[in-house]
């Protein structure tokens, strides 16, 4: 097979981060998207949101191999499509008037093949929502992702953002900010060089993880789980 992969990993973060910050005009499903006959799909997220964009997900375990599945989808979307490397994930990615589908598959060779497909709305021209509104953090913060999730009553998120303060600082606000909002301090830990709070307020959980990244920067993991 003669393909290229025409975006780095670096690329791709950045292609996704841009496209999944714009705003959605358009409504998709997984009725739109190809599904091979040699797939078997199970959901994985069907309410979702990455970045103020609403997207779906689901899983596939196909009786094709790796180059067939990336051939199937080449043929299928005929010229408009673009292949990316993530990691261990090779990826097809077409935007139609709609929708915006991924296939992400394992590139590996068996005769089997599994991975993820992703369909969500096409980019826009017009802002939508500031990234991580709600999400508490120092002033001089900013929001890299910002992934909710619902599950019947419960509510994900889970936010990346990157601080100037120093690991210190950003432990010691969270430390102060989260208990005046009446969150109890379950565990405050370290884990090499990372910094974990773990706190409750009933049935919600937050944790936090602090991390130096050596670039005088700090980055900050918070993973929310609400129950509604």
């Amino acid at each position: 097979m003669d393909f290229a992969i025409t975006m780095n990993k670096q690329f791709y973060l950045i292609f996704i981060a841009l496209a999944f910050s714009m705003n959605v005009w358009a409504d998709c499903d997984f009725d739109d998207f190809p599904i091979m006959d040699e797939m078997k799909v199970q959901s994985v997220l069907d309410d979702a949101n990455y970045n103020n964009r609403p997207m779906m997900v689901r899983s596939f375990l196909a009786d094709a191999s790796y180059l067939e599945v990336v051939a199937h989808y080449h043929k299928v979307w005929d010229e408009r499509y673009d292949d990316t490397a993530f990691g261990i994930w090779h990826q097809v990615t077409t935007i139609t008037d709609d929708c915006m589908m991924t296939v992400q598959i394992a590139a590996q060779h068996a005769p089997t093949s599994s991975g993820r497909l992703i369909i969500s709305n096409p980019p826009q021209g017009s802002p939508q929502a500031k990234l991580g509104e709600g999400v508490l953090a120092p002033a001089d913060t900013r929001v890299v992702s910002d992934l909710i999730t619902n599950d019947g009553s419960k509510q994900g998120r889970t936010t990346m953002l990157t601080s100037a303060e120093s690991a210190h600082s950003v432990a010691a606000f969270y430390l102060s900010e989260m208990q005046s909002k009446g969150w109890h301090l379950q565990r405050n830990f370290m884990e090499g060089s990372a910094h974990a709070l773990v706190f409750r307020d009933g049935l919600d959980i937050s944790n936090i993880v602090i991390l130096p990244t050596g670039d005088n920067k700090t980055q900050i993991l918070i993973n929310e789980v609400i129950t509604q």
